[in-house]
């Protein structure tokens, strides 16, 4: 019997390995190594820079981050409690600066931060140095930062180079009933942290559903999901919430977002700035630019410093913009100037329904556009799957008369109860579903007359015409995830979903 104590022991010490887990396994907020020329989503900087020529590559990414001379800051993304924080740090300008430090903070609001450690390397040491150290904090929001100050140095170089950031959980408490993601349809809530339990969220026009989700810090607490019963409802039906319950069957915590829809079908300010580069997937353009060098400066309503340029006037050049197909459009809208106008410049403004042939909205003269911006709206006034085109009208001798377009949007058309909404009468179904290559609607119907998709951010993937039949879609280039499919045609439309495998 003695002879096999040592077995028994051991037997049981792997038992106790297997259904632990593990008994020596960290659990890690994240292990960062930079992919970017950019910080990660969530964390913030101030006068950083990134370096491809200095990079330790423990972590996936080619990308360090560049501490700059005289004072920067590289702040971690919001996490959940911390025990222990390890990264990568190379010094690097010490001679050219005086009086470098490293300080290592922990904050709970991002405006006092207490010091966790200084200088935890060797400066005389310019090659990587693998760095850990404790942090040991249960603050359900926490922030971690890397504060280097000097005084002169080279921007250049650099005062030190961080890379391979990670951050471990502190052992989970019986009474932890905090989430570390907060989830509707998929997405992340923005701005989520454990610490705070209500948010309010405005989803796409097209959105007529959510699925709450979460994932609870203590894998051994329970979660009650209550997803919102009506979109367009009431302030309580528009709500949804996770309860979570800690391992206790005490502690307890409600997660809430109140939903709005946005009653924009599309609305934009322009963010980029080169040639013939629509602002949305599925628009078209041809001879103009996005712009940030504007006369009369941007216009400013929706996010976005550059405006859209309409350039040409060559008849075998005619700059252009056209929309992709949207349906049950209500209100367009957006804002004009002209720059240096020579008095014949025009726009035409066209829409064109179900694929059919254009129908001038409006044909802008010059008397009606001004060298300052000015609003014009037009009402659409549709349920079927349509397009805007807008095609200027400059004289190709002046070489010098632009017109300017910024704040572009399209209003959605009000839901009312006589719409039907669900497909749930068989009138619409996928196949497979979940897909993975190709997925065929069935419209069981000749009323309807388009198919729109979209991904679950609301973004339109697919579009096009029916005439009452069914469609197969190439999913082949497609992500991974759920999509939303809205059938429509005259004074009704029906929605479904499938699944991307």
């Amino acid at each position: 019997m003695k002879k096999n104590l040592p077995i028994r022991f051991f037997v049981v010490i792997l038992l106790m390995f297997l259904f632990s887990g593990s008994l020596f396994a960290q659990v890690y907020h994240f292990q960062e190594g930079f992919a970017a020329n950019a910080p990660p989503a969530g964390w913030i900087t101030t006068n950083v820079a990134w370096s491809t020529t200095h990079n330790n590559g423990l972590y996936t990414g080619a990308y360090s981050a560049k501490l700059k001379p005289n004072e920067s800051f590289l702040i971690c993304k919001v996490i959940n409690t911390a025990d222990v924080l390890q990264f990568y740090c190379q010094v690097r300008d010490t001679t050219a600066a005086t009086n470098f430090h490293l300080m290592i903070e922990k904050s709970t609001d991002k405006l006092t931060w207490a010091e966790i450690g200084k200088d935890p390397f060797s400066k005389a040491d310019t090659n990587w140095q693998k760095i850990n150290m404790d942090v040991k904090d249960n603050s359900p929001q926490l922030y971690i930062r890397f504060h280097a100050t000097a005084q002169g140095g080279t921007a250049a170089l650099g005062l030190c180079y961080i890379d391979d950031v990670s951050v471990t959980k502190l052992a989970v408490s019986p009474s932890d009933a905090t989430l570390t993601d907060f989830t509707y349809n998929g997405t992340t809530v923005d701005g989520f942290t454990a610490a705070t339990l209500q948010y309010a969220v405005e989803v796409p026009y097209f959105i007529d559903h959510v699925a709450m989700g979460g994932t609870p810090n203590n894998p051994a607490s329970t979660m009650t999901i209550t997803n919102p019963s009506k979109l367009r409802g009431t302030e309580a039906e528009r709500t949804g919430t996770v309860l979570v319950k800690a391992p206790d069957g005490v502690t307890t915590k409600s997660y809430q977002i109140v939903f709005t829809v946005s009653k924009y079908i599309y609305k934009t300010g322009f963010v980029t700035t080169g040639a013939s580069m629509p602002p949305f997937d599925g628009w078209t353009t041809a001879y103009t630019y996005t712009t940030t060098t504007i006369p009369m400066g941007d216009h400013g309503t929706f996010p976005g410093p550059a405006a859209f340029r309409f350039i040409r006037g060559q008849t075998d050049k005619i700059g252009f913009l056209n929309t992709a197909k949207y349906v049950k459009s209500d209100t367009l809208g957006f804002w004009l100037a002209v720059d240096q106008g020579d008095g014949v410049e025009q726009l035409l403004i066209e829409k064109r329904v179900l694929g059919g042939i254009k129908v001038t909205i409006a044909n802008l003269l010059a008397a009606d556009m001004s060298p300052d911006w000015k609003e014009f709206k037009y009402p659409i006034k549709t349920d079927d799957s349509t397009e805007i085109i807008f095609t200027p009208t400059i004289t190709p001798e002046s070489a010098v008369t632009r017109i300017y377009m910024d704040d572009l949007y399209m209003t959605g058309k009000p839901v009312t109860d006589g719409i039907e909404k669900i497909a749930s009468k068989g009138l619409v179904s996928f196949y497979p579903n979940p897909a993975t290559d190709y997925v065929i609607i069935n419209i069981n119907d000749p009323a309807y007359h388009s198919v729109d998709v979209f991904d679950i951010d609301g973004k339109k993937v697919f579009s096009a015409g029916v005439n009452g039949r069914g469609i197969t879609i190439d999913l082949r280039n497609y992500p991974r995830g759920i999509y939303f499919v809205n059938c429509s045609g005259n004074n009704i439309a029906i929605t479904g979903k499938f699944i991307k495998n």
